[in-house]
């Protein structure tokens, strides 16, 4: 069963997609949501956040959400399956804490042990969930929201156990419930001006703690984070308007065009005009075939 990725993703929770690429090429990206992928046939390298994954037939990934990735196919054809979750709607599934250790991404060592050379009946019941989910995703069933929601709650405790995670007993410390409010408040919040002043005095907390806890509970420091949600905000007025490079700028929230090319060339690795000619070269590619 070939399955064709849901376009505008921007009006979905989630998305179910199946993709084959039959030549080399590399890839950047950046998104606000956590992606698992599934892989089928062939090879590829993943880099993310500077840490290096190689994946393979009956392996799975996952890339959590503001994490830049850079990929790298080693063997043709690459094809896999995806499942694409927005932070905002897993946290309304109000799942089980250790539930949500699902969408990390892993340590390269951690991965090369659980997320490698999945059981292939297991691997099997795992993509039949995925072709369930877009069934319900395409058709207008009764109770069609209550149905995904239980086929993704289903996905994530399949991935917990396969994963390997462990339950804790540990319950969410008032730091952490405040660093991860704070980045829910700047991705949907990142065209207005946001530091550690506006910040502070938004959540009632000395500069100096937002500075020294926020890594501990977000892979990137505050003003990393920040500039990534604007940077990725940034790639999809690239991808989707034909709006000039300072317009967009200005409506991600950044101060100037210049400190906007610095940033995105900073999280992407090339430049926003360079991004949109690739995009766009790409998505060419796609509709020919």
């Amino acid at each position: 069963m070939k399955i064709d990725k849901v376009k505008d993703f921007e009006k979905y929770n989630y998305d179910v997609s199946w993709t084959c690429d039959d030549w080399i090429d590399n890839m950047h990206h950046i998104h606000n949501s956590c992606e698992f992928l599934f892989v089928e046939e062939g090879a590829a390298h993943y880099y993310i956040d500077g840490a290096h994954y190689y994946i393979q037939a009956g392996d799975i990934l996952t890339i959590g959400a503001m994490q830049h990735h850079r990929r790298v196919i080693d063997k043709l054809p690459f094809k896999r399956y995806g499942l694409t979750i927005k932070p905002t709607y897993y946290k309304s599934l109000a799942l089980e804490d250790d539930l949500l250790q699902v969408f990390a991404t892993p340590s390269v060592a951690y991965f090369q042990k659980h997320y490698t050379a999945i059981a292939p009946e297991v691997f099997r019941e795992l993509v039949l969930l995925l072709k369930l989910l877009r069934e319900e995703q395409t058709k207008h069933n009764p109770f069609r929201s209550r149905m995904e929601r239980a086929l993704i709650e289903q996905t994530i405790i399949s991935l917990f156990r396969v994963f390997g995670l462990q339950r804790t007993k540990t319950p969410l410390t008032q730091i952490h419930a405040a660093m991860l409010a704070i980045q829910e408040y700047i991705a949907l919040n990142y065209q207005e001006a946001l530091n550690l002043k506006v910040l502070s005095e938004r959540f009632f907390l000395h500069p100096a703690t937002i500075s020294k806890e926020f890594p501990k509970y977000c892979p990137q420091s505050l003003n990393k984070y920040i500039n990534s949600v604007r940077v990725f905000a940034a790639t999809k007025l690239l991808e989707n308007t034909n709006d000039s490079i300072g317009k967009i700028a200005e409506s991600c929230g950044f101060e100037s065009e210049n400190t906007f090319l610095r940033q995105f060339k900073s999280v992407m690795e090339i430049s926003p005009t360079r991004y949109r000619k690739i995009f766009r070269e790409l998505r060419e590619k796609n509709e020919e075939m």
